[in-house]
């Protein structure tokens, strides 16, 4: 039997504090995030971050800035 392996993806997103952000993923896993690491979101005021949308189940956008964050960025792989 072949079983066929899906990525999880961005299901929704949520603001723990100022400085908190969750992501949860399709798989049930929740992400806590230190938007220290992601200055432009940080600086967003509570109604631009309620402002947002996931691309593809793979990236995340803020209509207030300019950015699109893949889901690999904001849960720190691209970096390992």
């Amino acid at each position: 039997m072949l079983l066929l392996s899906k990525e999880p993806s961005i299901r929704n997103i949520d603001f723990l504090s100022d400085s908190l952000m969750s992501v949860h993923l399709s798989n049930d896993r929740i992400f806590t995030v230190p938007l220290v690491q992601f200055p432009a979101i940080l600086h967003l005021t509570e109604g631009q971050r309620n402002d947002f949308e996931v691309i593809d189940g793979a990236y995340l956008s803020f209509l207030a800035i300019d950015e699109v964050y893949s889901l690999a960025e904001l849960i720190g792989l691209e970096n390992i």
